[in-house]
């Protein structure tokens, strides 16, 4: 996929027909926050994440899951190409980096994700991943990135650990979601 010719996909491919998704870029940061969530079990999970299907759910739920994680991480299979994939290694958090996030939008781009009525899950990641480098939020993933081990120079490496350890994502205590809050979700 090109985006500079072709547009962001609404639909997933799921065993040779199309489903329309759901696109907003609040939705998908919903969807990765109910990923992650481990308190929820992942049979609710998986009932759950098909509300992302936006007329009609496919027969085929395991692989429909499988469609929206592609969706996701922008894995462009179901329009035709393949897609790099990312790093394993959580390196920023939609919870945790919140404001960073949104003051990079707002100072590289002058977009007030808060306000903007609507902007396409991929059009978001691909702005996401082109913010400057001088951004607070690419500076966390950089240094939460940086392989201490890789570092020769022990005063550096010493450093670079300080700044980790203070930007570091937190594990939090995941608590078990209420019905309330799952049934926010798709308020």
């Amino acid at each position: 996929m090109n985006i500079l010719i072709d547009k962001f996909p609404d639909t997933v491919c799921v065993n040779g027909k199309n489903y329309q998704v759901e696109t907003d870029f609040r939705e998908w940061i919903r969807f990765t926050k109910l990923v992650e969530d481990e308190a929820v079990p992942w049979h609710i999970k998986c009932r759950l994440l098909l509300k992302w299907f936006t007329d009609e759910v496919p027969d085929d739920l395991e692989t429909a899951i499988y469609a929206l994680g592609d969706f996701l991480v922008m894995d462009s299979k179901n329009v035709g190409e393949d897609a790099p994939k990312g790093a394993s290694k959580q390196l920023y958090s939609f919870e945790q980096d919140a404001e960073c996030i949104y003051s990079a939008f707002r100072e590289a781009y002058g977009i007030n994700l808060q306000t903007i009525p609507y902007m396409h899950w991929w059009e978001f990641q691909t702005l996401f991943a082109g913010l400057s480098e001088k951004t607070e939020i690419k500076q966390r993933i950089m240094y939460r990135s940086i392989d201490l081990r890789t570092i020769k120079d022990k005063d550096e490496r010493k450093r670079i650990k300080k700044i980790q350890e203070v930007v570091a994502l937190k594990k939090r205590n995941r608590r078990k979601m209420t019905d309330y809050e799952i049934g926010d979700m798709f308020a």
